[in-house]
């Protein structure tokens, strides 16, 4: 008997809306199951895990299953929370940005730990990656992208 090779549809930092998707493609006669990485990025990462819970699929039905998954996102929003890419829509998102499979993770991982490098999302599909919490406001910059301080408030002068 051959593996079947599993291809990730959609991608959750939640169990219930991982498992309710699962649950639907079921229902839809396409087998899916839930994987949880949580345990190997809290062991890897240090980390509270985020893009932890993936809906996979066997390869065959993976199109079937992405058809149908866009359809019922389109009524009534079925993919509200999904972890997606924001420059291609991919499911396949890495939290944080390193590979799980090889040694020199470990590198990585303490570099995050330290604060030398940031967490960030992944894409796999199309390699991009994007900050997991907003950073906050951009500095006022002037035309050479120089910072620009901004006049203090005039104090009124007490007599």
């Amino acid at each position: 008997m051959q593996l079947e090779e599993l291809i990730t549809v959609a991608t959750f930092n939640d169990w219930n809306r991982a498992d309710a998707l699962r649950h639907r493609l079921d229902g839809a006669g396409i087998p899916a199951q839930v994987f949880d990485e949580s345990t190997t990025q809290r062991l890897w990462f240090f980390t509270p895990p985020k893009a932890h819970m993936r809906v996979r699929v066997e390869k065959k039905n993976a199109e079937r299953a992405v058809a149908a998954i866009h359809e019922w996102d389109a009524s009534d929003g079925v993919l509200q929370g999904a972890i997606r890419c924001p420059e291609c829509g991919s499911s396949g998102i890495e939290y944080p940005q390193f590979s799980r499979r090889t040694l020199m993770t470990m590198f990585f991982a303490m570099l995050t730990l330290l604060k030398l490098l940031p967490k960030q999302y992944y894409c796999r599909n199309c390699h991009f990656t994007w900050a997991a919490e907003p950073e906050g406001p951009p500095p006022d910059l002037d035309i050479l992208n120089w910072s620009v301080k901004k006049p203090e408030p005039e104090r009124s002068k007490a007599r």
